[in-house]
């Protein structure tokens, strides 16, 4: 192997590595809306997450991502009542496949002439398992959604609960860090 395809297998390993497993989170919010008067929340009535995937929708599943979600809020001094909450919150969950593809080209350089050619074109394609948690904040009285975070993360469709539940939990409170919008 060439030093120059060897360092480009290294360049290739080192952006590969750098993009799994990352936690993706953004929010969007209402610029109107008044952050300051929420305290209290509850779920919004209905299903919640529902995919039509039976990896993700999982009794065991909600429960972990409800327990986590109410958790996060929480920890940011949202309280959960079952009586006249000042927001609800609805979640989706999205469950697939992500494919990147990877053209790398080595070059060889004259040193008399300083040009350019390409000489050999190496692809390469990476294929991951991701999850998306989206959650919506709506507001009661207005009936409208107020703030959106969503987190998308590489998962292990092989892992157990003890290796995604970290993870989950991470994308939280990630996304919650940006609850209310500031």
């Amino acid at each position: 192997m060439t030093f120059a395809r060897l360092l480009s297998l290294i360049i290739v390993i080192a952006v590969m590595a750098g993009c799994s497993g990352k936690t993706r989170v953004q929010s969007d919010f209402d610029k109107e809306a008044d952050f300051k008067q929420y305290r209290m929340w509850d779920w919004l009535p209905g299903d919640h997450g529902m995919t039509e995937n039976l990896m993700v929708d999982d009794e065991n599943v909600r429960k972990r991502i409800e327990g986590a979600i109410d958790e996060g809020f929480r920890a940011i001094g949202y309280d959960r009542t079952s009586g006249a909450p000042d927001f609800f919150v609805k979640y989706y969950l999205g469950y697939g496949e992500e494919i990147n593809k990877r053209n790398i080209e080595n070059y060889y350089a004259y040193m008399n002439y300083a040009v350019f050619v390409p000489t050999v074109t190496q692809s390469y394609i990476e294929v991951w398992e991701t999850g998306t948690l989206i959650i919506d904040v709506i507001d009661v009285d207005e009936k409208k959604l107020v703030w959106r975070g969503l987190a998308e993360t590489e998962v292990n469709p092989q892992a157990g609960p003890r290796e995604n539940e970290p993870k989950l939990k991470k994308a939280i409170k990630m996304m919650l860090e940006k609850f209310p919008p500031k």
